[in-house]
């Protein structure tokens, strides 16, 4: 026990002090581990791979304070775990976001929805290469996560991410110019 524990101690003050090589050794000693205990809780491959991969990230970026770990597993265990439920929590808002979103686009009367258009467009224009793709592929081309992951090479929670870093982007610009839609509105009614 004594042994192992000195093993341990040694890997993370290796770690900590920048040892690549150990880092290297810890990822590929926790990673299938971690990848089947997130999987558990996501049911998706990919999401599982990426919430691994920003438990390591994290790792490293804070890896300084590896030093004061008692037991690497049970704290990798724990940062996946917490990693796993942060990312469903957003995954919750997000579709809940966009389903609010989608229900008030279909509920909004086409005249309305004309007059939101070059403000909208103006937006999508605005944004990010790879958020304005997800976007257009999922709003004009109808397509779902999967096709849109396939499409782009990315992973369909990327995607998801994009094109609510996206309806973000919209909203927030759509809000700031909304000045420009009530003119235009008055303009029609005087």
């Amino acid at each position: 026990m004594y042994n192992s524990e000195h093993r341990e101690d040694d890997l993370l003050q290796r770690i900590a002090a920048g040892d690549e090589a150990a880092f290297a050794g810890l990822f590929h000693t926790y990673h299938n581990r971690l990848g089947g205990f997130v999987l558990g809780w996501t049911k998706s491959a990919a999401l599982a791979e990426e919430i691994v991969q920003d438990v390591f990230m994290k790792i490293w970026t804070q890896r300084e304070r590896l030093s004061e770990i008692k037991q690497i597993d049970s704290y990798l265990y724990i940062l996946a775990r917490n990693e796993a439920f942060n990312c469903l929590r957003q995954a919750a808002r997000e579709r809940v976001r966009r389903e609010t979103w989608e229900h008030e686009q279909d509920a909004a009367p086409a005249a309305e929805e004309n007059d939101y258009t070059p403000l909208i467009e103006q937006a999508v224009a605005k944004l990010p290469t790879q958020q304005k793709k997800v976007y257009l592929l999922k709003q004009h081309h109808r397509m779902a996560y999967a096709e849109i992951s396939r499409h782009m090479q990315i992973s369909p929670e990327t995607a998801r991410k994009h094109l609510s870093a996206a309806l973000r982007s919209i909203t927030l610009y759509v809000r700031t110019h909304l000045h420009h839609i009530i003119i235009l509105l008055l303009t029609k009614f005087f």
